[in-house]
């Protein structure tokens, strides 16, 4: 009888020390995958941006061609981006709102996923333990 519970102790921290190592590498992991995600997109967002303030250039450029003026091309593209800002900040509660509905939505689909992988992993060992003490019983 002793033994069995010296067996099932013994389960208990093999347990113990899977779910701290388990902790550990999914921080980790976290850790590791954040940074290169920021990093990434902080890059793809300059890059993009970059694009887009040449294209907008070359669009006032050819304007300018069009109008025979070198500077009216120019104004119609400043104009434009004006509208854009005066509408955004007009929308701001509705852009707030969708842009936190999505980032609640993406948190939430991730956090269900990790979930599922957690529950997997603890069956798993559960499994493991219990096959182990039906083998210490025959």
């Amino acid at each position: 009888m002793l033994e069995h519970l010296e067996e099932i102790r013994e389960n208990i921290f093999r347990y113990l020390e899977a779910r701290i190592e388990l902790f550990t590498l999914e921080s980790r992991g976290k850790i590791e995958e954040g940074v290169v995600v920021g990093i990434h997109g902080i890059i793809l967002a300059l890059l993009s941006t970059m694009t887009l303030i040449f294209l907008f250039i070359l669009l006032a450029a050819y304007l300018n061609q069009l109008t025979d003026s070198k500077y009216l091309g120019f104004l119609i593209v400043a104009g434009f981006f004006l509208l854009l800002t005066v509408f955004w900040m007009a929308a701001k509660d509705f852009f707030k709102s969708k842009i936190r509905v999505a980032a609640y939505s993406a948190m939430k689909k991730s956090q269900e996923k990790k979930n599922e992988e957690k529950t997997e992993a603890v069956e798993e060992l559960m499994a493991q333990t219990r096959s182990s003490l039906v083998d210490t019983k025959k």
